[in-house]
């Protein structure tokens, strides 16, 4: 066992503060207590410790006489009983004092529990708020870099750089950033909306000539239906030509 211990003042990690390294020899708890009613009440109580003691030393000191018989006996007699009875009736005086302390000082206590069982409800409501809003904070901060990175379409449009179409619309001098970006992507729409009724024309001309081909081929299979026909026929005209 160390020398602190053996003092009884070893380090507890539960003890207040001001309770640490105290010298146990000249320890005394009224020194450490703050609240005024309790102090109060201590301090009355040990008053009436002392009024107990000088009482019961006053006894010792002058120890009743059964059966006194000289004048001096009885008068000393009478004169323990007159100190004892007025010692006892401070004690009871001291007493009362002591014990509407009590009350007062538990009916603080109670109140005192009451407003920190209040106060403590309204901190864990805070405590909840906080996390709540440290719960919002994560969420939105987490949906933001999602934004911020995610892959937009519209960042891999092929649009016309910045310089020349701020040249071609210098209307658009001095926009914001996104309201540039629309007006690019909106000049792009309708460039491509011009390219696609360019490409439907295209495709229209496309299916007529590929119509006129196969018309062109059909007559031309006709054709020569017709002069294979025709060929057979003058088949015999041929041989009696031939035969003359």
């Amino acid at each position: 066992m160390d020398s602190s211990q053996a003092n009884g003042t070893a380090a507890n990690p539960t003890l207040p503060v001001d309770l640490v390294n105290v010298d146990m020899s000249s320890f005394n708890i009224g020194d450490y207590i703050r609240t005024p009613s309790i102090k109060k009440l201590y301090d009355e109580n040990q008053k009436l410790k002392r009024m107990v003691t000088e009482l019961a030393e006053y006894q010792i000191a002058n120890p009743k006489v059964l059966n006194p018989t000289t004048r001096t006996e009885i008068d000393h007699e009478q004169r323990v009983e007159r100190e004892i009875a007025k010692k006892q009736k401070y004690i009871r005086a001291q007493l009362a004092v002591v014990k509407a302390l009590f009350r007062q000082g538990a009916m603080a206590v109670r109140e005192e529990k009451a407003k920190t069982a209040e106060s403590r409800s309204v901190n864990d409501q805070l405590i909840l708020q906080l996390h709540n809003l440290n719960y919002e904070e994560q969420s939105q901060a987490s949906e933001i870099s999602a934004a911020q990175n995610y892959d937009h379409k519209y960042t891999k449009l092929l649009l016309v750089p910045v310089e020349d179409f701020l040249e071609e619309f210098p209307e658009h001098q001095g926009a914001s950033e996104q309201d540039l970006m629309k007006a690019r992507i909106d000049h792009e729409y309708q460039i491509r909306v011009k390219l696609e009724e360019q490409r439907q024309e295209k495709l229209k001309q496309k299916q007529l000539l590929i119509a006129e081909v196969k018309k062109g081929k059909d007559d031309l299979t006709k054709l020569d239906g017709m002069l294979e026909t025709f060929i057979e026929a003058a088949d015999p005209i041929k041989k009696a030509l031939a035969t003359e």
